[in-house]
């Protein structure tokens, strides 16, 4: 997409009908839900889970194209967005999150849907088909992976590749600076608040993360926003969680048609963890994208949305072919 074209991306939600609600867990931490319906939209519905320290940046093309068919659903986690932080840190976990998944949707009625993670969002929805497989109609894993996500940030592009300074340093530095960060949050927060929602983390990314040509300010820079106001110590305990989940056993349990797109420039989650997936998954469809990044669903929009949409409409039966009338 040119620099062009990009100035051209813009949503339109007219005839849309939005709905915020928080729901009630188990715990007394309530979760925000939003929800996006459209008058005829016939499809099954769409559950957005995010990544981590996310509160829905990368789903912003993805809901536009979708919503003429389908009810969309995009939910924050515990402590994330506009949910509450959890009285019980320690219930900030992968497996809480899936839970959480499991009673949301029986709070909506909602008995089968197509799951869209990105990121940290596809452990979390690998580990909530470990819990209900019956209300899953298809996946899409976009841009993560299945396992120790610190093992593979900033590693190498190809499986068994030459270790990199940065992700042994890392994976040194990052367990005694999380513990820092829960144990001494008042400290850190003014810190971390200024710092993640600066000019300097947005250029940071810009150079070392994303591809600069094709990355919109405005579509990147609310994931710095929210950072920003993001809890530290729940950031940290989230991604303590996140760092330790393993769900590679439950990839050959998955039977329903899976599409997992891979960036060839992602430094969060290396292509040959999509490879990984696509292999073990059995009805899996694999799209490749070489110059994307970790924010490939905002990089490359109309490519993932058509390539969505086509393995939709090959895969279910009941995927509408026309959009409603309006």
């Amino acid at each position: 997409m040119t620099m062009k074209n990009k100035s051209k991306r813009q949503l339109h939600h007219s005839r849309d009908e939005f709905s915020e609600q928080k729901i009630l867990m188990e715990d007394g931490t309530e979760l925000f839900v939003r929800m996006i319906k459209r008058k005829g939209a016939t499809g099954i519905p769409i559950i957005l889970n995010d990544g981590l320290g996310c509160d829905g940046y990368a789903w912003k093309y993805l809901i536009e194209y979708f919503q003429p068919r389908h009810n969309i659903i995009h939910w924050h986690y515990r402590g994330h967005g506009k949910s509450d932080v959890p009285k019980n840190l320690d219930t900030i976990s992968m497996e809480t999150f899936s839970k959480d998944l499991k009673t949301l949707l029986d709070h909506l009625k909602i008995e089968q849907a197509i799951f869209c993670g990105h990121s940290m969002g596809v452990q979390v929805i690998l580990e909530a088909y470990s819990l209900m497989p019956e209300r899953f109609a298809a996946l899409a894993l976009l841009c993560g992976g299945y396992q120790y996500p610190l093992e593979t940030w900033h590693a190498s592009f190809e499986r068994g590749g030459k270790k990199t300074f940065l992700n042994e340093g890392m994976k040194r530095f990052f367990p005694k600076f999380s513990r820092s960060l829960i144990a001494h949050s008042l400290v850190w927060q003014p810190i971390w608040k200024h710092l993640m929602a600066s000019e300097l983390s947005y250029k940071t990314a810009l150079r070392y993360e994303v591809n600069p040509k094709r990355i919109v300010r405005d579509d990147l820079f609310p994931y710095f926003e929210h950072l920003g106001k993001m809890q530290a110590r729940v950031f940290a305990q989230t991604a303590n969680s996140f760092i330790k989940h393993n769900a590679r056993h439950i990839l050959p349990e998955i039977r329903q048609p899976t599409l997992i797109v891979a960036g060839g420039q992602d430094t969060f989650s290396p292509p040959w963890l999509s490879l990984d997936m696509h292999q073990v998954i059995h009805r899996s469809d694999l799209l490749y994208i070489p110059d994307g990044t970790h924010c490939t669903p905002i990089e490359h929009p109309e490519l993932i949305n058509l390539r969505l949409e086509k393995f939709l409409g090959e895969r279910l039966q009941n995927f509408p072919s026309k959009l409603p009338s309006t």
